[in-house]
């Protein structure tokens, strides 16, 4: 038996109770699953509610269309299915469909150590890992198009492996075969119709299988219907980008002249990945990439470790934040647990060592928990933060809020809906039917358009939103909020302040006065194309 096929054996795991694998996995997913709705019910006792990103993804999901600015459609097609199913008033309930992505997640890692090889105990160790993995617990804690991502990444990375495992027997067509090449061309599609970011991803994982012996998997008659099927998924959102002059490249484009995200050095970039996996998880997931880069015994998948060696780097040049990378770690997770179990041969160090690094690492992320989730009230957070001198690592040059980003940006919605819909009521009866609510950012929008259903829609120029346009507005009067005096002044016959949002915890560019504005000199229709902001 060669080296390559001892892992793709099946007579080894005949050996192993697949209903045993699957309830350990499923044992630690509804783990996961319950843990993440006592967070949610923890976060919102404790003040914070909706993110912002999450108010958008629900206006998004109410004009359902096949693209936006700055995602693909399938998390506004959720935030809208959650909304209809669940409401808006629990997050725990709003969130279902989060907490059960993060719980796939945890039990996909298991069946993963599975198949490299590993014992009952290491699967363990592995879903373990990614359980306390700090940036999993903050993409499975919200919506975003990161929620989802790790799911699309290890269903392709599964049905890579199944392919190189049957390659290895000698078994290169048949129906098994198609099955997984059909798998791996839906999950690739609808993995970009999530994020687009999973281009990357893509383009390493088919560079590894050319630099590997795994490169016979590209000879499959089935490779190209894989493909095929990929573009099928993917064409809706590629003609919506056409038919809107390729507006994300624009975006990105953006983002990087106006330097909006924090470019890190590689190693700063590499030290922050370990950072936000969990201090002390960096030996299990750096050493299953080790292990599948060097070891005789993960031959077989070596490709994914020397993804991994592409992705990184790559990453770093288009300098991207470090969440950008978390749906591939679990990966590596479960790698490390692979090497392990053969490391650690004797039953005594597995008795000994790990469970006492288990502990260790309970220990630190339940320190640390108050600093990766909003579990605290605003005071107490911040309190705890300067006490412990630990903060998460900024992803953005333009916060500066006291409070992580992240938390900043689940407080105030729905006191700021009510302040800019008690400025619009203030107006006299004649005035409010022509009177616009206007905002710079799609948060304060969103939210006035989420929370305060009885006042017009609020309009802005950022991001989507510009697409949606001044609807039947000429700016005679105008609620605007997010934009100077100065400004305001240059452009109206009068501004008048009508309010302050003085949260002192949110972002400086989500406090300030609401103006109430009359008289724009410039016809807003006609405008409206010099307001796009797409940042």
């Amino acid at each position: 038996m060669t080296s390559e096929t001892r892992i793709a054996s099946p007579q080894e795991f005949t050996a192993v109770s697949v209903k045993g694998v699957v309830r350990l996995a499923v044992g630690f997913g509804l783990l996961k699953y319950v843990l993440s709705t006592l967070g949610q019910i923890t976060i919102q006792h404790a003040g914070y509610g909706i993110f912002r990103d999450e108010l958008y993804f629900i206006v998004c999901g109410r004009h359902l269309a096949w693209g936006y600015v700055d995602q693909p459609p399938i998390i506004p097609l959720v935030a809208r299915l959650s909304e209809l199913l669940f409401g808006l008033q629990s997050l725990a309930l709003f969130r279902t469909f989060a907490s059960l992505a993060g719980a796939a997640e945890v039990a996909m890692t298991g069946l993963l150590a599975w198949r490299m090889g590993a014992s009952r105990w290491a699967q363990a160790l592995a879903m373990t890992g990614i359980l306390l993995a700090p940036m999993a617990m903050g993409t499975s804690s919200s919506f975003s198009t990161s929620t989802f991502e790790p799911l699309f990444w290890m269903t392709i990375a599964l049905a890579t492996m199944e392919l190189a495992r049957l390659a290895g027997r000698g078994i290169r067509s048949g129906r098994t075969v198609a099955l997984w090449w059909v798998l791996l061309g839906v999950t690739a599609g609808l993995g970009l119709e999530n994020k687009w970011n999973e281009v990357f991803s893509l383009a390493c994982l088919l560079a590894a299988l050319l630099m590997t012996s795994q490169r016979k998997l590209l000879a499959s008659k089935w490779f190209p219907i894989g493909l095929a099927l990929l573009v099928v998924l993917i064409l809706p959102n590629l003609l919506w980008e056409m038919h809107h002059h390729w507006a994300t490249l624009e975006l990105l484009h953006n983002d990087q002249i106006n330097g909006k995200n924090v470019r890190l050095g590689p190693l700063a970039f590499v030290l922050d990945q370990m950072l936000v996996f969990g201090p002390l998880m960096a030996p299990l997931w750096v050493g299953g990439i080790l292990w599948l880069v060097f070891s005789r015994r993960a031959r077989a998948f070596r490709f994914l470790g020397v993804t991994y060696l592409l992705y990184l780097p790559l990453m770093m040049i288009l300098h991207a934040k470090d969440y950008y990378l978390a749906a591939i770690y679990p990966l590596y997770f479960a790698a490390g647990a692979a090497a392990r179990d053969l490391l650690f041969r004797k039953a005594w160090l597995r008795r000994v060592l790990v469970p006492a690094y288990v502990a260790m690492n309970v220990l630190v992320i339940a320190i640390l928990l108050p600093v990766i989730l909003p579990v605290l009230p605003p005071a107490k957070s911040l309190a705890y933060q300067q006490r412990l001198h630990v903060q998460p690592p900024k992803t953005e040059n333009g916060t500066t809020a006291q409070l992580p980003q992240y938390f900043a940006d689940m407080l105030d919605w729905r006191q700021k809906a009510d302040l800019l819909a008690a400025a619009w009521y203030s107006l006299p009866q004649a005035e409010r039917a022509q009177a616009a609510i206007y905002t710079e950012n799609y948060g304060d929008a969103s939210a006035v358009n989420v929370y305060r259903t009885d006042v017009p829609q609020a309009i802005s120029g950022h991001q989507n939103y510009f697409f949606w346009g001044p609807r039947t507005y000429t700016g005679s009067v105008m609620i605007v909020f997010g934009e100077s005096r100065s400004t305001l002044e240059s452009e109206f016959d009068s501004v008048e302040e009508f309010t302050q949002d003085a949260n002192p915890y949110v972002e400086p560019y989500e406090r300030g006065p609401v103006f109430i504005c009359r008289g724009l000199h410039e016809n807003l229709q006609t405008l409206w194309p010099k307001v796009k902001n797409w940042e």
